[in-house]
């Protein structure tokens, strides 16, 4: 998510580089060719049996109620950073969410501020979160399962793809290279049936003792250059880059949010110019629509197909409000959730004893150049955690 960009030359930190660079990818620029099973009944099967770990059966065919159903911001919720602090990468998991806190550090004795840290909490709901990986480790941005319930991890700190297994807490990097340089800032990822992972790279984020020259770069804010892609990594590990920016420039624009369709038929994909849909077989995009055009940061999906979209649109109560706006399976809005008093609304995850507890987060850096930030008319909200309960389960990242 939105962070202040790293600053270049700076010192060398050698802790944010040991577990990384181990693995050289493959450096195609398209998406490996696998047999066409997606309109085959083995595919559909397999695609039921993965949305079957979280949805019961029937409940595609459920109709959201948004009647009365408003965010409530949840209290106590701890923050690692002081000043800026953003709560990203939810993922619901054996009774508890575990989530992304980022921020920075104070400036070291010689002036050096150590900018984009990440630690992993923990927060079963009947007791306070708790660090469950402290930054100097975790690193980490986006956060998700596997069809096995292994925890997959976008890994600002390393530039990596990465498994953390649940006991022991030992980070195993997938791949951390592309065309041999590191990823940029691995920021969001979805993962289908059989395991492939989609995740997107933007320039942001990378902390500041990372030499820039070594990333895939890219431009500043608003350009189109090459350099900030979406990825398609195999669940050998082969990692191409997919043709979602070749198809949609915009999308060079710090891409972000991306998730599957329910059935897996589309790649949707946001950034700072809006969110597109992508028709999707045997890994290979095409026909983008452009479902919204305003700054998109994380998704979510239900158990129904409705897309749920953090973004910034203006409301009566300020120009910049923060939303969650709701999409249903033809793409069409069916509703909104407004996000008070944060400064940008981040991410989305169901969990709860049920899968129908709503969890939403937002960042706030309290400071605007040299006065302080207002949510509309008041002071923003330090970053938090805002929750609801629906009608429909849905998918715990």
């Amino acid at each position: 998510m939105i962070i202040k960009q790293s600053k270049l030359n700076k010192l060398t930190f050698l802790t944010a580089l040991c577990s990384s660079l181990l693995i050289a990818s493959c450096t195609k620029n398209t998406s490996t060719q696998t047999p066409d099973t997606n309109n085959s009944s083995a595919s559909s099967s397999t695609i039921a049996e993965a949305n079957s770990l979280y949805c019961p059966a029937g409940s595609e065919h459920i109709q959201l109620d948004l009647t009365n159903t408003k965010l409530t911001r949840e209290k106590d919720i701890p923050l690692m950073y002081l000043g800026y602090n953003n709560i990203e990468g939810p993922v619901w998991h054996d009774g508890a969410l575990y989530y992304s806190n980022m921020g920075s550090h104070q400036p070291d004795k010689d002036g050096f501020e150590l900018s984009n840290q990440t630690t992993i909490w923990r927060w079963a709901l009947d007791s306070k979160p708790q660090i469950w990986m402290k930054d100097t480790i975790a690193g980490t941005n986006g956060l998700a399962l596997d069809n096995k319930g292994n925890l997959i991890a976008t890994r600002q700190l390393d530039g990596s793809l990465s498994i953390i297994d649940w006991q022991t807490k030992k980070i195993t990097p997938i791949v951390s290279t592309f065309n041999n340089k590191r990823f940029n800032s691995p920021n969001d990822l979805t993962i289908a049936h059989d395991n492939t992972i989609y995740f997107t790279d933007p320039n942001w984020n990378t902390p500041s003792n990372i030499n820039i020259a070594e990333t895939q770069v890219g431009g500043q804010s608003g350009s189109t250059e090459t350099g900030q892609r979406i990825y398609r990594v195999t669940a050998n590990g082969e990692v191409n880059a997919t043709k979602v920016t070749e198809l949609v420039p915009a999308l060079h624009d710090k891409p972000n949010g991306i998730i599957l369709s329910l059935d897996q038929q589309q790649l949707i994909v946001g950034g700072l110019q809006g969110l597109w849909a992508f028709d999707l077989s045997s890994g290979e995009v095409s026909n983008p629509q452009q479902l919204l055009n305003t700054p998109i940061d994380g998704l979510g999906k239900d158990c129904s197909g409705n897309i749920y979209v953090t973004t910034t649109r203006e409301t009566p109560e300020r120009k910049d409000g923060q939303t969650v706006v709701v999409l249903d399976k033809q793409h069409q809005e069916i509703g909104t959730l407004n996000v008070e008093g944060i400064h940008i609304v981040t991410n989305i995850a169901f969990g709860g004893d049920d899968g129908k507890t709503l969890f939403v987060t937002g960042l706030t850096a309290p400071i605007d150049g040299d006065k302080l930030r207002l949510c509309g008319n008041k002071p923003c909200l330090k970053a938090g955690i805002y929750t609801t309960k629906l009608n429909v389960q849905g998918f715990p990242f």
